[in-house]
């Protein structure tokens, strides 16, 4: 699918070609996006309701009748449900509200929601989201000419300053960089803008190709034993506290020791079915991690390292 790319001043500035398995999809389930949506909320959702039980009611729990002569039941508490200013008989409770949805189904709403808008003709591609100031006037005369009265605008990974404080005073208008993208603010605003850098970032994103590491080697080694397959925070953090946070840590010792360290950490069996003590020789030796989601934080770790060198 090709798609024009037109400036802030409307006018256009190439094209882009947009991947029909992400902005193409012709047949669209409005369940997943439903349920997408449902999620989304359900998550973001307080949860704070609580009223008191029996046992948090401050008041006199001393038998306040007689045990017998009064023609009713013998009472012990004015903390009970049945009185006024007593507790509440099964009342809301502090809880989360939030559900589960695979990571493949969530990328799947996503396509859906691209999708649905590239299908409604209400996606446009902007060449950039910049400001030379952060003149709301400007903006809006610019948003106009553009048709965009309701619309949400994806930057890329940071946003310009002056565009991002010249649209916050917009009705109908939201900004959020290329991590903010999501399901329900793509449905929520009539038009979609994304940049072209966005637009890159959603390809990267679902070909699989973005952050990844292809060398791990000299600089770029990231000596840290959560890039093992099946090493996740709390498995890391008691292999730490038992002397072991590095991969060099595990790959120094013998394939018995390590064994040993994993069985004596609670994770024997689990660490010799996922080669946990294989992966971290592989890591020391040059290879990146096997698992993709562990490619892109040492990605982001070699990417900080840089920055601040």
């Amino acid at each position: 699918m090709k798609l024009d790319v037109l400036n802030l001043e409307a006018k256009k500035a190439g094209s882009v070609e947009l991947n029909d398995a992400v902005f193409g999809i012709e047949e669209i389930r409005p369940d997943i996006l439903q349920r997408m949506v449902r999620y989304q909320l359900a998550k973001r959702q307080a949860g704070t309701h609580k009223t008191q039980t029996r046992s948090e009611v401050n008041k006199t729990t001393t038998r306040f009748g007689r045990q017998k002569g009064s023609g009713g039941a013998r009472h012990g508490s004015r903390n009970a449900p049945i009185f006024v200013g007593g507790g509440v008989a099964h009342g809301p409770k502090v809880r989360s509200h939030a559900h589960d949805l695979t990571k493949k189904f969530r990328a799947l709403a996503l396509k859906h929601a691209l999708s649905v808008k590239a299908k409604e003709s209400s996606l446009i591609v902007l060449e950039e989201a910049t400001a030379s100031e952060a003149k709301t006037k400007t903006l809006r005369a610019q948003f106009e000419a553009l048709g965009l009265k309701n619309a949400l605008v994806i930057g890329g990974e940071k946003l310009d300053e002056n565009f991002a404080k010249a649209a916050r005073n917009i009705p109908n208008i939201d900004v959020l960089p290329y991590a903010g993208l999501n399901v329900y603010d793509v449905m929520r605003r009539h038009t979609l803008v994304l940049t072209k850098e966005a637009v890159e970032a959603v390809h990267a994103r679902f070909d699989g190709s973005s952050n990844l590491v292809a060398d791990f080697a000299g600089d770029n080694f990231v000596d840290d034993i959560v890039l093992v397959d099946g090493i996740g925070a709390q498995s890391a953090k008691v292999l730490t506290k038992a002397g072991y946070a590095t991969l060099s840590s595990i790959a120094g010792l013998s394939e018995a020791d390590a064994a040993k360290v994993f069985e004596e950490a609670g994770y024997g069996p689990r660490a010799a079915r996922e080669d946990w003590y294989g992966q971290a020789k592989e890591m020391v030796a040059g290879k990146p991690p096997r698992a993709k989601v562990d490619q892109r934080y040492a990605a982001q770790v070699i990417a900080k390292r840089a920055k601040e060198a």
